[in-house]
């Protein structure tokens, strides 16, 4: 959690570009049922995080301008429910989410929609922006999505844009205190490593490796990973978002890991290919290094200015001639075989963060750089992922302390 200055501040930033009169709209994330009675744990709007620090299910962020009137700002949150209490725990009171967040203007979120009316009917609105996930035709559509349908179809006459991709601007470029939270979770990720690695043998399961990292996140009080991590032995590893992590690691193969662990919503990401027995065979020291140096280049070819299409295609040109040179395939064209995805992701509030695509790479954004090199033939998955900052003069590895080299691998499993 950040001062309510921070949040006031991005607000502000946000409300630079918008037009005379305006309403936006962020609302809140539903929660999603499982079965019976049951919910699947509840993941807020990190938009609404980002610009308030308020994670409570039903919080309404709504600020509007009426013509010739100042910005006002208001704060919707759930009312106290006694029975709920005794059940789930208390909700924030007006006053702390007042505190929180720095909006001055908080109240109950029993007549949102009435205050939104309100604004549209009354006060000479012409522009309504809402912030909302893209289902897609296919998609799931949620209560922020169903909320929009409403609106358009009660206000067609008035101008309507999506909010949401300028406040994935403004999450793009990292400010100091995101960095900090970003580099807590990048320790308890290298911490949890170094335990499950020092643990690593011949016939443990994938799961007992998972863990012996997660009892460690625990132990630093972050009882929630960044993601499911990927614990993937030997062919296995061939599958980008491997889930099952439950069979046995042989004698003579390697393990790719794919982990983070998450402080106050901001992730790490981190991918190690490792041997399960404590030390690479020739060839196996030669793929792992031979994806080092890709990731070495893609860092160098990381660079402000650039678009992330740009930086990509890079990198597989890159590639594609390595693989091309190392008699792995005859045309450029064949990478597809050995390697099937792009370089990286921004990462941040969202292990994949949010993002405008046609936005330049700009310094203060962090991104993964995680090339690979599969191979079913010969039973081999290699990733090396690590979370780059960009800077103006050259970049950060934020994960460096995190071993990633053979050497390094065997040295900490060697127990040195």
């Amino acid at each position: 959690m950040f001062n309510r200055s921070v949040y006031a501040g991005r607000r502000k930033r946000l409300l630079e570009k918008m037009p005379g009169q305006f309403a936006l709209v962020i609302p809140p994330a539903t929660p999603k049922p499982s079965s019976a009675d049951a919910e699947f744990p509840y993941v807020p709007n990190k938009n609404l995080v980002y610009l308030t620090g308020i994670d409570q299910q039903g919080t309404w962020l709504v600020i509007h301008r009426k013509k010739g009137g100042d910005i006002r700002e208001d704060l919707f949150i759930a009312p106290y429910d006694e029975v709920r209490e005794k059940w789930i725990g208390s909700v924030l009171t007006v006053e702390e989410a007042g505190g929180i967040s720095g909006v001055e203007n908080v109240s109950f979120n029993t007549a949102v929609e009435e205050w939104i009316d309100r604004l549209l009917n009354k006060w000479g609105i012409t522009e309504v922006r809402v912030d909302y996930p893209v289902g897609g035709l296919t998609g799931h559509r949620g209560g922020r999505q169903g909320f929009v349908e409403r609106l358009l179809a009660a206000y067609p006459h008035l101008a309507f844009k999506r909010l949401s991709p300028e406040i994935f601007r403004l999450r793009m470029v990292k400010e100091p205190g995101e960095l900090e939270k970003m580099r807590r979770a990048i320790d308890i990720t290298a911490r949890g490593f170094s335990r499950a690695l020092r643990r690593l043998r011949p016939g443990m399961r994938e799961y007992e490796f998972e863990a012996e990292m997660l009892y460690e996140f625990m132990l630093k009080g972050e009882k929630t990973p960044a993601f499911p991590p990927i614990v993937a032995g030997g062919e296995r590893a061939t599958c980008l978002h491997y889930s099952k992590n439950d069979e046995i690691l042989e004698e003579g193969t390697l393990l790719l890991v794919d982990f983070g662990a998450s402080t106050e919503f901001y992730n790490a990401d981190v991918s190690r290919t490792v041997p399960v027995n404590g030390g690479y065979t020739p060839r196996q020291r030669e793929l792992v290094e031979m994806v080092l140096e890709v990731q070495e280049e893609a860092i160098r070819l990381l660079r402000p200015g650039k678009l992330y299409s740009r930086w990509n295609a890079e990198v597989k040109e890159f590639y594609a001639s390595m693989l091309l040179e190392r008699k792995f395939t005859d045309s450029p064209e064949e990478i597809g075989k050995y390697y099937y995805h792009n370089i990286g992701h921004h990462i941040g509030l969202d292990t994949h963060d949010e993002n405008v695509s046609g936005e330049e790479l700009r310094p203060g954004m962090v991104l993964t750089v995680e090339p690979g090199f599969y191979s079913r033939e010969e039973g081999v998955g290699i990733r090396i992922e690590d979370d780059v900052l960009i800077g103006e003069n050259g970049n950060e590895i934020l994960t460096a302390g995190i071993p990633r080299t053979p050497d390094e691998i065997e040295d900490v499993m060697r127990g040195k």
